[in-house]
């Protein structure tokens, strides 16, 4: 089973008693590499629905002014 690492450890490693280090490497596995990928895919998934539904949730203000104009002038 391979090790867990927290934030606080990346953190420790990139700071240390003279200040920020210059050269940091990070060492991803394919494992890692993979979860990541799914994390990124799956808030891109996540950013998309929630603006559709938001935006069939409230519709605009102004594109109803617009239509009630609009059905005022035809009657």
């Amino acid at each position: 089973m391979s090790k867990k690492i927290n934030i606080g450890h990346w953190l420790n490693n990139l700071v240390d008693e003279n200040g920020v280090k210059t050269e940091v490497t990070l060492t991803m596995t394919d494992e890692t590499l993979k979860q990541l990928i799914i994390a990124l895919l799956g808030s891109g998934i996540a950013i998309v629905v929630l603006h559709h539904l938001l935006k069939n949730t409230f519709p605009n203000a102004q594109l109803r002014a617009i239509y009630n104009q609009i059905n005022q002038l035809k009657k």
